[in-house]
């Protein structure tokens, strides 16, 4: 279970990451090893548009 709390600990960064940026993160899934995070409606992504913020292999 190792495995997941470093999983989980790396969503909570990326959430941290995301409202320091001045985004709103409406949801957050983990499924596996995919993240997959929803902004609140009417948030801009260029920002982040060109980031690949997959982690591990794909």
């Amino acid at each position: 279970m190792a495995a997941a709390g470093t999983l989980e600990q790396k969503a909570l960064s990326l959430i941290n990451t995301l409202e320091r940026a001045g985004k709103t993160v409406r949801s957050i899934a983990v499924e596996g090893r995919r993240i997959e995070v929803v902004l609140a409606k009417g948030e801009n992504l260029d920002e982040f548009e060109r980031i690949d913020m997959r982690h591990g292999k794909t």
